[in-house]
């Protein structure tokens, strides 16, 4: 896995971070805009997702790469099983399960649900319904 810088780090060493391939690391109350102009020099973006009830990193996942086109590798760290589905249809492409979720059966938690109720950046196959 690659280093990760926080927000504040990467922005003062953009060009060194770049050129190590180092990620960065979101916490939920960081600005995400901060990081437009340089999304592609960034190897790996990782957001926090700690909080259960803490809902900004579907939103950042979103910006990055549905709005701003970000193509690369966004993970979700620190996450909760009930978080995966949407997670990855916010546009989380990995993630890492919080410890006390190692070894828990993962597929019906990211592909349990037919149907869902809104568009998103990943639908994964399931049918809209209005």
């Amino acid at each position: 896995m690659l280093f990760r810088s926080s927000v504040e780090e990467w922005i003062e060493n953009i060009d060194s971070l770049a050129a190590s391939g180092k990620g960065v690391l979101i916490k939920p109350a960081d600005d995400v805009t901060l990081l437009k102009d340089s999304l592609n020099k960034i190897a790996l973006i990782a957001l926090d997702f700690v909080g259960f009830d803490e809902g900004r990193g579907y939103s950042q996942a979103a910006l990055i790469r549905n709005r701003w086109g970000y193509s690369g590798e966004i993970r979700g760290i620190n996450t909760h099983l009930d978080q995966l589905q949407f997670m990855l249809r916010s546009g989380v492409s990995t993630y890492d399960l919080q410890e006390q979720y190692q070894g828990s059966n993962e597929h019906d938690y990211t592909h349990g649900f037919s149907i869902c109720y809104q568009a998103a950046a990943n639908n994964a196959d399931m049918k809209e319904k209005f």
